[in-house]
């Protein structure tokens, strides 16, 4: 890490650390027999993590010795408990392996099946009998070369050879034969069935214009499939080598919450899905025959993988105090299994609503925000976005130092309706900005007289919004930290990359507010209205948010020079846009934690 700053402030003394633990890039095999992801627990690097589901719990372990993953490389297990791994190595080679484990995790051996200099590799796991996986490996040339993989120590076979790229993989057929792919055309996409028997490519049959496939159930040949009308999208149903229009269900499609298909079950009569409301998300079991719903409340949150097999439906779930893990719902199908779910050595949060300007704020609170030594306003990026009941590591550090979070998903966040989400369109830094303030206020006045003010956190719009509300009542804020910050919607449509102008497009982020007294958002113009320690931390191989806005913020910081505004600048090496998740990881988080428990020589006046 690069670091620039002012002379070190004093910081208290810190308890013994909890190590934190990262679970990433879930996958399931083809019968649902194994999963497997990449774990990494307290400073340790990334490792694969294989999950047995074959018994009455899931047993996982994670592989060792090991030298370390990226978040780019995947390991997708086989159904005899092997793993297929993508690993993306120095100077962009994609490499693809298989790794044999031992029974108590160590590795047996490790066989490399490919390596390719020109292009990328992703895996589909395989759904019959020889066919562990399928590899799609792109070109520099725009093609796409298709290779089964035996899950065996055994070269690709290469079984197709198609003009572009594809996306997705959706088997159609119990034979493993027929998988389903999305391609692009025009400036849309179109749904086709590639038949790995003889390398063929058509088009699935019976979709009407613009609608495309989402999940299947092989053996009883039923489709789910989604449609845009109206600005919106519909879930509809249908047969696979029926001829008839798609049904679209409108109890299915007035399921009220942001709705993510998870898995078919096996006989193509019940539908999966994750139902979030606000900060939580539940599952929600559809019944297609005959319109009934089933809900299951698993305390916390759903990643949107999942794997519905004879055994049961297998999902991915978290909360505050549970890492992400494999969850099982067994038949009959009621209440959820947590994997090793007993008692945990992480915190717990809660939610809670807080009048704001413009209607109630739901918000992720750790620890007592009242009579805490410090408490940090933690702010997500997006801004279509929201904080959830899940494990968060960072804020599981921080409540470990004693420090209480509220986590806010002030207006503009998702989850809360159209109305709440859509307040800001136009007017990025106005409705979202007088949310936190209030907070600030209510916050503040619970605390009362001499204690400590509080502390913002944000990352990435987060971090925008953060360093605006730090200029705007700089008398609320003790210090700022702030991960990946943009400057204004204009400057970051200047210099930013395609999807972020479509975004800022689409939301109306570069349209400027002046029509108050804090007049255009623009935090150059802003800088010396803030009068607190700054903490910028970027990575200079950002490809969503140019590392050069923390630079020229940095340099301005310095220019106006407040004496209260000591600034802290560190750039990441080979960091993207999440520092905390790279290879210097660990060592951000130790940089962030230790510069919001550094002691403050702010308090709050009796006013």
């Amino acid at each position: 890490m690069r670091a620039t700053g002012a002379a070190p402030e004093r910081t208290a003394a810190p308890p013994l650390p909890v190590e934190g633990l990262r679970r990433i890039n879930f996958r399931f095999s083809g019968s649902g027999r194994h999963a497997a992801c990449l774990t990494a627990r307290g400073h340790r690097p990334l490792a694969p993590e294989l999950w047995d589901l074959t018994g009455t719990r899931p047993r996982h372990r994670v592989l060792h010795p090991w030298d370390g993953e990226s978040d780019w490389s995947v390991a997708v297990p086989t159904d005899d408990g092997n793993l297929l791994l993508t690993r993306v190595a120095a100077g962009g080679d994609h490499r693809l392996l298989l790794v044999v484990p031992a029974a108590d995790g160590a590795v047996a051996s490790i066989h490399e099946l490919a390596t390719v200099h020109d292009g990328g590799v992703r895996l589909v796991a395989g759904e019959a009998a020889g066919t562990a996986a399928v590899a799609f490996r792109t070109t520099l040339a725009g093609h796409t070369l298709v290779w089964r993989l035996s899950g065996r120590a055994e070269l690709p076979e290469q079984v197709a050879e198609l003009p572009g790229f594809f996306r997705g993989g959706v088997w159609l057929d119990r034979s493993g034969n027929l998988l389903a792919l999305a391609t692009s055309e025009g400036q849309g996409k179109r749904t086709v069935t590639l038949d790995l028997s003889d390398g063929t490519v058509r088009p699935l049959p019976g979709l009407a214009r613009e609608e495309h496939l989402l999940l299947a159930a092989p053996r009883a040949g039923v489709l789910l499939t989604t449609q845009e009308r109206a600005g919106a999208y519909r879930l509809g149903i249908r047969r696979r080598d029926d001829d008839a229009p798609t049904d679209f269900p409108d109890r299915l499609n007035a399921i009220e919450g942001a709705v993510t298909p998870l898995a078919l079950d096996p006989s193509g009569t019940r539908l999966a899905l994750s139902v979030t409301r606000g900060v939580r998300s539940t599952v929600l079991l559809y019944d297609l025959v005959e319109g009934g719903t089933q809900e299951i409340d698993p305390a916390g949150t759903l990643l949107p993988t999942a794997r519905w097999s004879e055994g049961g439906l297998r999902l991915v779930h978290s909360a505050p105090d549970l890492p992400s893990r494999v969850v099982t719902l067994p038949a009959p199908l009621t209440t959820p299994v947590l994997a090793d779910h007993g008692p945990t050595m992480w915190a717990s949060a809660r939610t809670r609503r807080f009048d704001g300007p413009g209607g109630p704020v739901e918000a992720v609170v750790y620890g007592d925000p009242a009579h805490a030594a410090r408490v940090v306003v933690a702010l997500h990026g997006g801004p279509e976005a929201a904080w959830q009941l899940t494990y968060n590591g960072l804020f599981q550090r921080l409540a470990a130092e004693g420090i209480a979070v509220v986590a806010p998903n002030q207006r503009g966040s998702t989850g809360y309706g159209a109305a709440h989400r859509d307040a800001i369109r136009g007017a990025w830094g106005g409705p979202d900005l007088a949310d936190v303030l209030q907070l600030g206020r209510t916050l503040t006045a619970e605390r009362g007289p001499g204690s400590s003010r509080l502390m913002l956190y944000g990352v990435s719009y987060g971090a925008y919004l953060a360093l605006l509300a730090a200029a705007a009542e700089p008398h609320l804020w003790a210090r700022t930290a702030a991960v990946a910050p943009f400057l204004s919607g204009r400057e970051l449509y200047a210099d930013g990359p395609a999807p972020v102008r479509t975004m800022l497009d689409r939301l109306g982020g570069h349209e400027e507010i002046v029509d108050d007294d804090l007049g255009p958002r623009d935090l150059l113009r802003l800088a010396d209205r803030i009068r607190q320690p700054v903490l910028l931390v970027h990575g200079d191989q950002d490809p969503t948010i140019p590392v050069a806005h923390s630079r020229r913020l940095r340099d301005r910081l310095a220019a106006v020079g407040h004496p209260d505004a000591a600034l802290t600048y560190l750039e990441i090496p080979g960091a993207g846009h999440d520092p905390l998740s790279g290879r210097d990881g660990h060592a951000v988080l130790e940089r962030l934690v230790a510069f919001l428990r550094a002691e403050s020589r702010f308090a709050v006046r009796d006013r």
